[in-house]
């Protein structure tokens, strides 16, 4: 934080507290004014009403795929986070249902061949051991 900061957060704090001590009705408010376009003003506005340059009412703007989806992402996390009791987006917890694999009849089938294989291949190392 630089000299200038701290100045500034000093003043704001002096400020606040002197404001709250200051009564609504010591606050000096001024009539109403009605401001009125200078002559220059008058001249330009008159010069481009009665141009020739064609001008549009008003500009339409597409938004990009982006935009919108950046749009309908920002909606949904304002109404989650509106219906959502958890405050911090770090504290979320979702939980899956709890998935069931089963094999089919051919992976259970080359699974018992590896075994079966795996089993014969001990058999016959450790008979090769003890001869």
């Amino acid at each position: 934080m630089n000299a200038k900061s701290l100045a500034f957060a000093i003043a704001l704090i002096a400020g606040t507290g002197f404001a709250s001590t200051v009564q609504a009705s010591d606050i000096v408010t001024l009539d109403t004014v009605q401001v009125r376009p200078s002559a220059d003003q008058l001249a330009q506005a008159q010069l481009e009403a009665t141009s020739s340059i064609p001008t549009l009412a008003a500009v339409q703007v597409r938004p990009t795929v982006g935009q919108i989806v950046e749009l309908m992402a920002e909606q949904a996390a304002t109404q989650l986070a509106a219906a959502t009791p958890i405050v911090s987006v770090a504290n979320w917890v979702v939980s899956l249902p709890a998935v069931t694999v089963r094999p089919d009849v051919q992976q259970v089938q080359a699974l018992a061949a590896e075994l079966a294989a795996d089993a014969v291949g001990n058999v016959v190392a450790k008979g090769l051991v003890s001869n």
